[in-house]
């Protein structure tokens, strides 16, 4: 692992974190809000860069009475361009403040995971759980011989607090998607698509089983394995997918009581239809 003063002689932009405290910071608090932070950094360069691969080190750089000022050096290896790396902090840097400005406004996160509200709530945990004190986060760049600093955001020890409610709230609403078992149940296709997808996400694409209801409704496929199986069957067939069959295992994702999805668990048979 690379020193804080190689990082800072190698680097041409990197993150600032400032705690100011009313009270001392618990420690357990302390550890979360480098975890999450961190975590919340890597998912960002997974999504936003995926063809780099690299994680974030983080650095207390100075603790005085009732302040403690942190730093964060996005450490990638393979990092290609110059810019890159700036581009890749004040992306990171404007992301988590736009999470937070929404939170505190008590707008959800957009496609939020449980780990995306985990990790947001380890890191603003230090100071909501103060009496009065403020949160700020800084990008730092070097360009043309000259650091220049940004203030990304500030929010007080309230704000914080009003954040994790809209968090705790959100992830209520994720517990509220429920699931449903159906065993080998026939399913067809509305909609398909020959590319790969996420697991665990939406494809885009539509099926239909009538066992459970006769409208079309988003497919999520439960493991790789089920997704080769079901694409080698959308590329093999072209146009004639809409003559197959799939004999499945699925679980019908509901929300207010109503199918919003179906993930696809196994397959057991692919039926050709007859002309």
């Amino acid at each position: 692992m690379k020193t804080y003063s190689q990082l800072m002689w190698e680097s041409n932009a990197y993150i600032t974190i400032t705690l100011d405290l009313d009270e001392p910071v618990e420690i357990g608090d302390f550890a979360a809000m480098f975890a999450g932070i961190g975590e919340q950094f890597e998912a960002y360069l997974r999504e936003h860069h995926p063809q780099l691969r690299g994680k974030a080190q983080m650095y207390v750089r100075e603790v005085r009475q009732g302040s403690i000022v942190a730093d964060l050096f996005p450490n990638i290896p393979d990092l290609i361009g110059y810019m890159d790396g700036i581009l890749i902090v004040l992306g990171f840097g404007s992301l988590f403040s736009k999470r937070i400005r929404n939170l505190i406004s008590g707008q959800y996160i957009e496609d939020a995971k449980k780990s995306d509200i985990k990790e947001i709530g380890e890191t603003i945990r230090a100071v909501s759980h103060d009496t009065g004190g403020t949160m700020q986060i800084e990008s730092l760049k070097f360009e043309q011989g000259v650091w220049s600093k940004n203030l990304e955001i500030s929010f007080s020890a309230s704000e914080a607090r009003e954040a994790e409610r809209t968090l705790a709230d959100q992830k209520k609403a994720l517990d509220a998607v429920s699931h449903v078992d159906h065993e080998r149940v026939l399913m067809t296709f509305e909609r398909s698509r020959k590319s790969d997808t996420d697991l665990d996400k939406p494809t885009g694409e539509l099926v239909v089983i009538e066992e459970v209801t006769e409208k079309p409704k988003a497919l999520i496929y439960g493991s790789e394995l089920i997704e080769k199986k079901i694409k080698h069957e959308i590329r093999e067939a072209d146009d004639n997918i809409y003559k197959k069959g799939f004999v499945v295992d699925a679980n019908a994702r509901l929300k207010d009581g109503r199918v919003v999805a179906y993930v696809v668990t196994d397959v057991h048979q692919v039926v050709d239809f007859p002309d």
